[in-house]
């Protein structure tokens, strides 16, 4: 009985692996589109259907209007099957002002997000603090 379990145990494994590396990808794909300015590229992250998704994708075209961005993540948990992932993530990001000679705007928070695989593609179907995304107010630098 322990050889069948801990078999299991040990084809489970990649299953995860594969799961955790699919859902690291996507959120490396959407630091990607931030840093290139392209909010649809981040917005093929989200189920459309997601609550909030209209005020996201404001703010995600708000901030890609008005700031350079650079952004990196950890994950701090991953956790689920593979059909369904909730992730938290340190998110760092570092704006920085296109008109107002570039003052910058550093944030960091642990944002958490419920993933589920639609169609072999993981889309996240809630993403919380929404506002992390919202555009600051650039101060002049002294």
């Amino acid at each position: 009985m322990r050889v069948i379990v801990l078999s299991l145990l040990l084809l489970a494994c990649p299953l995860w692996a594969d799961t955790h590396a699919d859902v690291l990808s996507l959120f490396a794909s959407m630091t990607s589109a931030l840093a290139n300015e392209n909010a649809r590229g981040f917005m093929a992250a989200f189920d459309k259907n997601m609550p909030g998704y209209d005020t996201l994708t404001t703010y995600i075209n708000g901030l890609i209007g008005a700031a350079e961005i650079t952004s990196n993540i950890e994950t701090i948990k991953d956790e689920g099957d593979d059909t369904k992932r909730s992730v938290d993530l340190d998110w760092t990001m570092q704006l920085r002002s296109r008109e107002m000679a570039g003052p910058l705007v550093e944030r960091e928070q642990t944002v958490h997000a419920e993933l589920v695989k639609q169609k072999k593609r993981w889309r996240i179907v809630s993403i919380t603090p929404l506002d992390f995304f919202a555009l600051p107010k650039f101060t002049p630098s002294k």
